[in-house]
Order: C-alpha cells, then sequence, then structure tokens
C-alpha cells in the first residue's frame, strides 16, 4: 500500500470557480481516512484528482512518494468505487471483476485466483455467475468493490458508495467495509456528506467547508475539541445546538445572557472566557449533553417551550424553542412532556463549547495546540521544505 500527500492542491474550474483551495493532507500507509462535508464543499473533486479524473489547477499531489500530477488514472496504482456501482449490465459478476485484470493482459489463473479470493472476502461466491440486473443494491455495491480488490491497488477511492442504499443496508454495509479495511490492511480514503459514516468508519477525518479544509484529526478529537463552530455542528448528531449570549461576570461565575434564562459558569469551568466578558458570544452545548429538569432552576437551565417530541426507543429527542433560540435535547424515554407545555433542560456545563462571534473559532484556553488552522500547516510544511534544503546545503 501507499502514502498519500496533498500538497497546497487547488482546484479552479472554468469561469475562475474556486473548488478546493490550498488543500494540504497527509494519509498514512494503510489509513483510513474519510473526506465529509456538505455538497459543494470540494470533497469529490478532491477525491477525482487523487484518482486523476480531474486536473489538478495548483499544488502537488504524491502517491508514495511519487509526484503523479500528470500521471494518467491507469497509471497511479489505485482503484475506485463509486456511487452508481458502474457495472456492466452485459457482463456476469465474474466478468465484472475480472474486465480490468483482462485489459491488462494478466494470466487466466491469476485473474480467477483473484476473483475467487475477493468473491470470498466479500461473502458473493454464489454471485459470480449472476449478471447485475438479479442483484440487490447491496450486492451490486460488493461487486464493485470485488471489482477494486482483484486490481490490489496502493490506494482505494470511495465516492460516496452507500448512498443510493437504504438506511439498514447502508449501517450493514458501512461495518463491512471497516471490516475490510481491517482484513486488506489497505490505504483508503472515503467521501461521504453523512457524518456518521465519518464518525464510524474513519482513521482520521477531514472536515470541508467551501473547499477550505476546516479540521483535520481523529474522529472523538473533532467531536470533543471542534476548532470552529462549523464543525462542531457539523460533527455529531443531533447537531450541537448554539446560543448567542451576552457574557457577564459575577463573583465567582460567569453569567451567559440568553435573553429568555441566563446560564451561570463557574470561572474554573471556562477560564478561557475572560478575555470575552462584557462581549457577546456562541455557547455550544450538543444534545446528549443536557438532562431533563423537573423544574426551571435560576442559573442552571435552559428553559423553553416544546415544539417537537420524537421518541425513538431508547431516548427521546425533544425540541423546544425559546423565542430567540431552538433547541434539541436527548432524554430518557420515561420523561413525559407535551407539546407546547414548558420544559427545562439542565446543561453539562464541563461539556459546554463556547465560539468567538466574529470569527467562529472555538474559545479554548490552548486555541492552537493540536488544531492547527490551514494557514499553520502550509507554514508548517514551508518551514520543513526551508530546513530540508538548509541541511542538504550543508551535506
Amino acid at each position: 500500500m501507499a502514502e498519500v500527500t496533498l500538497r497546497e492542491i487547488t482546484k479552479i474550474y472554468d469561469g475562475g470557480v474556486l473548488a478546493v483551495d490550498k488543500a494540504n493532507i497527509e494519509i498514512r500507509d494503510r489509513e483510513f481516512v474519510v473526506l465529509v462535508g456538505p455538497s459543494g464543499c470540494g470533497k469529490s473533486t478532491t477525491l477525482r484528482m487523487i484518482a486523476g479524473l480531474e486536473d489538478i489547477s495548483g499544488g502537488e499531489l504524491y502517491i508514495d512518494n511519487r509526484l503523479v500530477n500528470d500521471v494518467p488514472p491507469k497509471d497511479r496504482d489505485i482503484a475506485m468505487v463509486f456511487q452508481n456501482y458502474a457495472l456492466y449490465p452485459h457482463m456476469t459478476v465474474y466478468e465484472n471483476m475480472a474486465f480490468g485484470l483482462k485489459i491488462r493482459k494478466f494470466p487466466k489463473e491469476e485473474i480467477e485466483q483473484r476473483v475467487k479470493e475477493a468473491a470470498k472476502i466479500l461473502d458473493i461466491e454464489e454471485l459470480l455467475d449472476r449478471k447485475p440486473k438479479a442483484l440487490s443494491g447491496g450486492q451490486r455495491q460488493r461487486v464493485a468493490v470485488g471489482r477494486a480488490i482483484v486490481r490490489k491497488p496502493k490506494v482505494f477511492l470511495f465516492d460516496e458508495p452507500l448512498s443510493n442504499l437504504d438506511a439498514k443496508l447502508r449501517v450493514q454495509m458501512r461495518a463491512e467495509i471497516s471490516s475490510l479495511h481491517n482484513k486488506l490492511q489497505a490505504t483508503m480514503i472515503y467521501v461521504t456528506h453523512d457524518q456518521v459514516e465519518a464518525l464510524t468508519m474513519a482513521d482520521k477525518i477531514v472536515v470541508m467547508k467551501l473547499g477550505l479544509i476546516q479540521q483535520i484529526g481523529a474522529p472523538l478529537e473533532l467531536y470533543n475539541r471542534p476548532r470552529n463552530k462549523f464543525v462542531a455542528g457539523f460533527i455529531g448528531s443531533p447537531p450541537m445546538n448554539f446560543m448567542v449570549v451576552e457574557l457577564s461576570k459575577e463573583g465567582d461565575h460567569f453569567v451567559a445572557d440568553e435573553g429568555a434564562f441566563k446560564i451561570n459558569i463557574p470561572v474554573e469551568t471556562a477560564p478561557q472566557l475572560e478575555p470575552y466578558v462584557g462581549k457577546s458570544i456562541t455557547f455550544g452545548i450538543r444534545p446528549e449533553d443536557v438532562e431533563f429538569s423537573p423544574e426551571p432552576i435560576p442559573g442552571k437551565t435552559i428553559d423553553g417551550t416544546v415544539t417537537v417530541i420524537e421518541p425513538l426507543g431508547s431516548e427521546t429527542h425533544i425540541y423546544l424553542s425559546t423565542g430567540k433560540n431552538q433547541f434539541i435535547g436527548k432524554i430518557d424515554p420515561s420523561v413525559t412532556a407535551a407539546v407546547d407545555g414548558p420544559v427545562s433542560l439542565l446543561p453539562d456545563l464541563a461539556k459546554a463549547r463556547f465560539f468567538d462571534l466574529d470569527t467562529e473559532l472555538a474559545i479554548y484556553e490552548d486555541p492552537v495546540g493540536d488544531i492547527p488552522t490551514v494557514d499553520e500547516q502550509i507554514a508548517a510544511a514551508e518551514a520543513k521544505e526551508a530546513a530540508e534544503a538548509a541541511a542538504a546545503e550543508q551535506n
């Protein structure tokens, strides 16, 4: 397998449309990396540039330490699994899986061995004589993956491969692709708009928005320490709740005034808020980090009116309105509440997140730390290059 390195990769379409802006990503050998973000964020364009299906407007792309900007797709030693499966309808499963090897003039015996090995891994041995029209969506997706496996490429690329499947099958295939990664120990790059897929499958997640990388990190790192408001709201389901509050200080606690209620935040819980006293900030809390309170508690609860109740069996999602803000809380299903009735939620302030109102960056005591900005990534890369060049000159 191989490492994949993107250094300031940029894509500009005709008309000056900037689709990807100086993307810097290091993908280690055998790593499962997921590019995630809303539609139009540039994730599929980035994947297609790695595959060689889109020209690179700027920057450098390396696969296995080889510069491949101008290398045609067939010579990059990658295999891609598409959203629509892209199977030949007139060919059997066996023929679909073998086709790429045949045009590369592999011996017949090796083709048969590779196809049968892949079919066994994917549990589709009994389907080899069928044609795609006789297969379910999940079976077609397994065949598409099998066609990639027989190639034994350095890098596997997946472009939203599960989006055409129903919810239950998506969960099943998600687990199967993760299991496949463990079996093959392969380098995999996976694109999705579904942050649940990203959280459950990835070793590392790349969050994108409008062509810019917002944050790169392990799933729990992005969940627990989002770099900005966008990442905080995108990672997690249901998404994080946000409210704009006026921040003041009274004795040993800050006061976050939402208008309809106030939350007292002990100074030791969030000392980084000191410079924001007298200003407006964004207060964020995840639905799973609140508890139902039988009555309002001044200075502690988020109070409002129930607008929607969603019983899900193991938990209940309750939506409330304060007039200015909408909130979602995950509460115990035994709790009784009524639409249009009052409700109070008690937030776990140790898990609350705060964001600068202007920059939307998270307010931490160590705001850079393990969450470097894109500019900092580029600066670090340039500094490393300069140091290596200086060392080479000395030698």
